[in-house]
């Protein structure tokens, strides 16, 4: 584990902080588009617990590393640390690992998540060559609660020609195994081809859209890399 502090702390939409870190460690540790690291947050007890986050942007060269939480209500310890953080504010980081990367032989790719999975793919989008295809579909609550790629501005205030992806909305509905994200990758108009898809979010969700590619658009396994990030009641999923 690596000792951080705290540099900044903002909200990116009502339910999503962004909590950016500095550190000597931070100028050495490597990083690959779409990485997880654990991070040390008090419980209510007062207890160090575990807890994973990722990686949005990582700045070696100014030994700063930049994460984004999603506010759960009800919210556990880490979703109540991420609301209290303060600048100044000491903590214990791991080193970031990956568990889905960018597939340089990809023939195009494609990135499905709701709010907790659009943090990794963002910044995988972000890392995508130009000249390579890219497709995908995000999902969240509302438009208040959109945010765009890292480096592309706030929504509605992107550079010409940088990458984004269509959000669509939820609204009360279960993020549980969303039927509107599903829908909505139903919906995308793919080559004939199969590409790699990354698929990050709620667990049953990733379930069923990697169903839908393996079984509906006779993709092979292999190529739909999958991330689940949280299940109700459960927690260290990543």
């Amino acid at each position: 584990m690596l000792e951080v502090r705290i540099a900044e702390v903002r909200a990116v939409t009502p339910r999503m902080r962004e909590i950016r870190f500095r550190g000597p460690a931070l100028k050495t540790l490597p990083s690959k588009p779409g990485a997880h690291l654990p991070i040390g947050v008090p419980d209510s007890g007062g207890q160090t617990v575990l807890r994973t986050y990722s990686v949005w942007t990582h700045q070696p060269a100014a030994a700063a590393l930049t994460i984004r939480v999603l506010l759960h209500d009800p919210g556990g310890p880490g979703s109540v640390w991420a609301s209290t953080a303060e600048i100044g504010d000491r903590l214990w980081i791991g080193v970031p690992r990956n568990k889905i990367v960018l597939d340089p032989a990809a023939p195009y790719h494609v990135f499905v998540g709701e709010e907790t999975g659009a943090v990794p793919l963002l910044t995988m989008l972000a890392a995508v060559p130009d000249v390579a295809e890219a497709y995908g579909v995000l999902e969240t609550t509302g438009p208040d609660e959109e945010f765009a790629a890292p480096g592309a501005g706030p929504a509605g205030a992107r550079p010409a020609g940088s990458r984004t992806l269509p959000w669509v909305h939820r609204g009360g509905a279960p993020a549980v195994a969303s039927r509107v994200l599903l829908r909505a990758v139903r919906e995308l108009d793919l080559p004939a081809r199969h590409g790699v898809a990354y698929v990050a979010g709620e667990s049953a969700t990733c379930r069923h859209v990697v169903r839908h590619l393996v079984s509906e658009r006779n993709w092979p396994r292999f190529a739909v890399k999958t991330q689940a990030h949280w299940t109700p009641g459960r927690s260290g999923l990543v």
